[in-house]
Formats: structure tokens, C-alpha cells, sequence
């Protein structure tokens, strides 16, 4: 049975495997990937991360693609570029804004056909399909988000998130499509990556994992990845779930970038690792953590 609750999508029912992708901006390679591992695990639940839009050229493509497959059963969240598209068609946001800075002109050209005004896009079909997303997704022992969550016992009480930082409150929705540090760490000066208390493997995009880069409590360390290498990587401490990220990198330049396809990530039921696809493995491989 689903249900939502906070603009989390609460599902009690475990599917034996869960296919997930996450930050396309508008990356057609990325497509065949899906359409590849959706053909090998038919049976899959598809579930997709956030941030389709802005980044690479063929953002309409994607979302047609999208509305198409959440009416076949896919659970489509939202990511915080979709909420900056949101703000603009709500006219919380001026075009000077930050979702223009981040590619918002050249999505609403692959969209309309030009840098419509925000009555116009508030009225089409895309403005209704990603206002209706949810933020995540949680089965009995997976969390699905774009960002994160706190890592903690009290992840899913909205009560629990009111930090400010650098002017920007950290609510519970704000987190969970914007958070990389806070999350990521459990003291951010010291970059000590946070424990996952939450008792359930945790799976977001948001951040091309090169970045993620810091050491555990016990020692070891995660080093930065060039830009060119944003291979699936997971954060675990023994005795834990794992968080795993899978950000392939598809909002840089594909002109610099041309092999940023995106991390096409398979996973069980328990959130082990089944199989992952990218531009070095159409057709999948089995997970090696780097």
C-alpha cells in the first residue's frame, strides 16, 4: 500500500529490485541506459532522482519520457531544479535568478521554443507533472531522495529540521533537494563523514560524486575523483546501511565532458548494489566501491 505523507511517497510493499537515475538534465544518452536496464529487470520499479531539467539540450525529450513512464507505474521525485523551474512559473523567481544562472533559459527553449514567460509555462503540461512529484520515496528498507536526509533516527519528522545556514533555512523539504555538506558530514570543517542511523539504505543523486571526497571516524578516507569519473560511490561504516550516491555528472559541459551519461544504478530489494549502468557499461556491470 502507498500513501503520502510530507511529500514523501511511503510505499510497505518490497519489490525484489528497484532501478534508479537520477540528475539527466536533459541528456538523451542517458535514456538508453534506462531503456537498457529496464529491459533487463522488466519486473523493476523505476524510480527517478530529480533534476531533468537544465544542463544538456534535450530537457523536452526527458520529460515526455518521464510522464510517459510514471503513467506505466515509474515513481518520478522531484529535484531542486525542478523546484528553481517551480519558482520561476510561480513567479518567486526573477529570470536574473538562479535558475537561469543554472541553465533555466535553455530549458524553457527545449520546452516551447523560446524563453516563454512564466504564465505560460505555469499552464503546460510539465508545470502540472512536476508540481505533482513527491520528495521521496521510502520503502521498508530504502530511502529514495535527491539530496538527502539527516542521517538520524528522527529523518522523516519535518519538526526536527530548522537549521540556518549562510541565510538559508534548512526545513525539511529544503534539505531534502539542496543539502550536500549537511549531509554528507557529521562535522563539515573536519569533513567526517555522518553515520547512517536511519536503519535504511539511503540513495540520492544531486552532487557528481567526484566531489564527494572526506574520512571516517575509524580512519579511512574518500578521495576527490576527476570531474570526468563520477562513478557510483557509496558512504558506509560497518554494522550500517550504506548511502549510496550516484550523480554521473550530466549537468557539465558536454563539450568537455562528452562521456557524463549519467549512473544508471540496480538495486534489491535490501539496497544491495545489482548492477550499475554508464558509458563504460551500457549493458551493466557488476558494483566495485571506489
Amino acid at each position: 500500500m502507498k500513501k503520502i505523507i510530507n511529500r514523501t511517497l511511503l510505499d510497505d510493499r518490497m519489490k525484489e529490485n528497484y532501478i534508479f537515475i537520477s540528475d539527466i538534465h536533459g541528456n538523451l544518452e542517458t535514456l538508453d541506459l534506462i531503456k537498457q536496464a529496464t529491459a533487463d529487470f522488466p519486473e523493476a520499479q523505476l524510480v527517478a532522482g530529480g533534476d531533468y531539467v537544465d544542463g544538456r539540450e534535450h530537457v523536452k525529450e526527458v520529460l515526455d519520457y518521464l510522464i510517459e513512464q510514471k503513467s506505466e507505474g515509474a515513481i518520478v521525485l522531484l529535484g531542486n531544479h525542478e523546484q528553481m523551474l517551480l519558482n520561476f512559473a510561480e513567479k518567486q523567481e526573477h529570470q536574473d535568478g538562479i535558475w537561469f544562472y543554472n541553465g533555466g533559459g535553455k530549458s524553457l527553449v527545449s520546452l516551447f521554443g523560446s524563453t516563454v514567460l512564466p504564465d505560460e509555462l505555469r499552464d503546460s503540461e510539465y508545470y502540472r507533472f512536476l508540481k505533482g512529484c513527491p520528495i521521496m520515496y521510502e520503502t521498508p528498507h530504502l530511502i529514495f531522495v535527491h539530496a538527502g536526509v539527516r542521517p538520524d533516527e528522527q529523518y522523516n519528522d519535518p519538526e526536527t529540521y530548522s537549521e540556518i545556514e549562510y541565510g538559508l533555512k534548512f526545513d525539511y523539504d529544503f534539505y531534502r533537494i539542496w543539502a550536500r555538506d549537511k549531509y554528507w558530514y557529521s562535522d563539515s570543517l573536519l569533513k567526517m563523514m555522518a553515520h547512517n542511523k536511519t536503519g535504511k539504505t539511503i540513495v540520492t543523486g544531486h552532487t557528481p560524486t567526484a566531489a564527494l571526497e572526506g574520512k571516517y571516524d575509524d580512519g579511512r578516507q574518500m578521495r576527490r575523483l576527476s570531474i570526468d569519473d563520477c562513478i557510483v560511490r557509496t558512504v558506509q561504516y560497518p554494522g550500517e546501511p550504506a548511502r549510496i550516491f550516484t550523480d554521473g555528472g550530466s549537468h557539465s559541459d558536454p563539450l568537455i565532458y562528452p562521456h557524463n551519461d549519467g549512473n544508471v544504478v540496480v538495486l534489491d530489494g535490501m539496497g544491495k548494489i545489482v548492477r550499475v549502468y554508464n558509458w563504460k557499461h551500457p549493458h551493466g556491470t557488476r558494483f566495485e566501491n571506489q
